[in-house]
């Protein structure tokens, strides 16, 4: 994407894909897959360009912001890796604008190395190489400059909006499915951002952090030792009363997803669907223990504040 809003290729797109971190089988393969000569993905991958340059830094709205489309399985690789392409056609600007904030290269290139994990997410939990089965929530904002990643945590810039204005900010926490959730590095980032958004973002003063996960849902707490990592993060936010799922499988899931990098299905587990989910660690036990028990796991909503 360019500056007057032309959408084209970048030339060095392998020098691109590597600086995201992106697997040498998976670039060999995007590389194939150009959508630039295929009319029908173009017009569709042309549109994403546009709106990833009409979004440019703008933080995440009020009224929230919807992953962009699953395509259908039949799709060819074209299709598998068109979102990818619209990512990296976005790749330049975001380096210009990560360059004029004053974000350290370190963050920009742990920012963008998400390109590289979500292909090798969508390796594991689907069996195909691209990025297309897999709802693209994350990398759409990292690619945009509202989500960074800072150590253990990525942060989002959130707007509060009451009434027909907004009225403050906030960075939404997320943690990565990169590793253990250590507390010591935990809150190294968390005392990172707070000293790197105020720098970057001074026209947007945060108030608090959020922190919406099925990490916190308190029904952990009966299957993990009081000491676990997941517990103390958990302690470090106030947790918000549960508001009702948009489908009674919601945090079932997300925790599929990211904990147990395994495929959900549409619907509800079945028993046969338990009976597929491996038992070697403590979430995978308490997984199928809890959801066999006719119970759900939930996505929760956690709050600190910012000083």
């Amino acid at each position: 994407m360019t500056a007057s809003g032309d959408v084209r290729l970048p030339e060095d797109a392998a020098e691109l894909l590597e600086y995201c971190e992106v697997g040498e089988s998976d670039r060999r393969e995007m590389l194939a897959a150009r959508p630039d000569e295929d009319p029908e993905w173009w017009v569709l991958v042309s549109a994403l360009a546009g709106e990833l340059e009409r979004d440019l830094e703008k933080p995440l709205p009020a009224d929230g912001h919807r992953a962009w489309p699953v395509v259908p399985e039949s799709s060819t690789q074209v299709g598998m890796f068109a979102w990818a392409w619209v990512l990296l056609t976005g790749l330049p600007r975001l380096l210009e604008v990560h360059a004029r904030r004053g974000v350290p290269e370190a963050v920009t290139r742990a920012t963008v190395r998400a390109l590289g994990g979500v292909m090798g997410s969508h390796r594991e939990i689907y069996g195909r190489s691209g990025v297309g089965l897999m709802p693209l929530w994350g990398p759409p904002l990292r690619f945009r400059g509202a989500d960074f990643e800072i150590g253990r945590h990525s942060f989002t810039r959130t707007e509060i909006g009451l009434g027909d204005g907004v009225s403050g900010h906030l960075l939404m926490v997320h943690v990565p499915p990169i590793g253990p959730l250590d507390a010591g590095v935990s809150e190294q980032s968390i005392t990172a951002a707070r000293q790197f958004f105020p720098q970057w973002y001074p026209d947007e003063p945060v108030t608090a952090f959020v922190c919406p996960s099925w990490l916190l849902d308190p029904q952990l707490a009966e299957y993990l030792p009081a000491d676990s990592n997941i517990l103390t993060f958990q302690r470090r936010f106030t947790i918000l009363p549960l508001l009702p799922p948009s489908t009674p499988y919601e945090g079932d899931h997300e925790l599929m997803r990211l904990a147990l990098h395994l495929a959900p299905p549409d619907g509800g587990l079945t028993a046969e669907d338990l009976k597929r989910i491996p038992q070697d660690t403590t979430l995978q036990r308490a997984f199928v223990s809890h959801l066999s028990s006719g119970r759900h796991f939930h996505l929760r909503t956690g709050i600190r504040p910012f000083r």
